[in-house]
């Protein structure tokens, strides 16, 4: 899954999620999956990260990987904010 396909999915997801409320099963499942997509890029992004040879590759996939990795800490804090585990 490209990396805009994951924005778009974080994007609406959180959009549609209110800060104030508990949430429902539907949206701890939809988190779920979420992180589940996003710890599965982040270990692809890691095994490409250690074979890619060219310095140029590498700066680009440490950047994707930052990113990733920081969706999949703020998308854990959502989800341990909106409901048990």
């Amino acid at each position: 899954m490209t990396n805009m396909k994951l924005d778009k999915l974080f994007r609406r997801l959180f959009k549609s999620l209110d800060k104030g409320k508990k949430g429902s099963e539907d949206d701890l499942d939809k988190i779920d999956q979420l992180l589940k997509r996003l710890r599965d890029r982040r270990d692809h992004l890691r095994h490409r990260l250690k074979k890619e040879k060219r310095v140029c590759k590498q700066k680009r996939l440490k950047a994707e990987l930052k990113i990733v990795e920081i969706k999949l800490k703020k998308g854990k804090k959502r989800r341990k904010q909106l409901g048990p585990t």
